[in-house]
C-alpha cells in the first residue's frame, strides 16, 4: 500500500513579498505620469492667464491714455465760456424738449386731423324738412351733439342712418336721439342728438 505525503502544504511554501520591484516601478512610473499630466495643464492654464493678464493690462493701459486725454480736453473745454454757456443752453432745450414730450404723452390730444370730414359728413347726410340748428364735439371729437328741427320725426332716424354711411369717425358712433314737440299745434318737431363710442 502506497500512501502519497504532500509536502508542499501552506506552511511549506515560499511566502511571496507582495510589493515587489516591479510593482514599485509601474505604481511610480504611473504616479509620475498623473503628476506631469497636471503640472502640464497647470503650466498651460498659467500661461494662458498671463496672455489675458497681458491683453488687459494693455488695454487697461490705453483706456487711461484715452481717459488723460478726454481730461484734458474736458479742462480746455471749461476754461473756454462760451462754449460752456451753449452747452448749457442746449441742455435747457433738452429738458424742456422732456417736459413737452411727458406732458404730450400723458394728455389726451383727440381729434389732432380736424372736423372737416365731420362736417362734409353732415351736410351729405342732409334730408329735405331737416335743419341742424347747433352741434357741438368734445373731447376731441369722441362726443358729438347736435339739435335741430323736422317737419316729421320718422326723418330723424334716416338722417342718423345717412351718417351711418358717411366717411369720418361719426359713423362708428351710437347715436340716442331726443324727439320732442314743443307746442301741440306746432308743424315742427325738436331734435337733440348725442353720440358715445362703440
Amino acid at each position: 500500500m502506497q500512501q502519497q505525503i504532500n509536502l508542499y502544504l501552506d506552511e511549506f511554501k515560499v511566502q511571496k513579498d507582495p510589493i515587489t520591484a516591479e510593482f514599485m516601478g509601474k505604481t511610480l512610473i504611473a504616479a509620475l505620469i498623473v503628476m506631469l499630466t497636471i503640472t502640464g495643464w497647470d503650466l498651460n492654464k498659467r500661461r494662458q492667464l498671463g496672455n489675458e493678464l497681458a491683453a488687459l493690462r494693455v488695454t487697461l493701459t490705453e483706456e487711461t491714455r484715452k481717459t488723460d486725454e478726454l481730461d484734458e480736453q474736458l479742462a480746455r473745454r471749461s476754461e473756454n465760456t462760451e462754449l460752456t454757456e451753449r452747452l448749457q443752453a442746449a441742455e435747457a432745450r433738452y429738458a424742456a424738449g422732456l417736459q413737452i414730450r411727458e406732458f404730450l404723452s400723458e394728455s389726451k390730444l383727440g381729434n389732432v386731423e380736424g372736423f372737416s370730414e365731420y362736417f362734409k359728413d353732415l351736410s351729405r347726410a342732409s334730408i329735405d324738412g331737416l335743419a341742424i340748428t347747433a352741434f357741438q364735439f368734445t373731447d376731441g371729437g369722441e362726443r358729438a351733439t347736435m339739435s335741430g328741427q323736422v317737419r316729421d320725426s320718422a326723418i330723424v332716424p334716416r338722417y342718423v342712418k345717412n351718417i351711418e354711411n358717411g366717411q369720418s369717425p361719426l359713423r362708428y358712433k351710437t347715436f340716442s336721439p331726443s324727439i320732442s314737440r314743443g307746442e301741440v299745434e306746432s308743424q315742427l318737431f325738436s331734435f337733440v342728438l348725442s353720440t358715445t363710442s362703440e
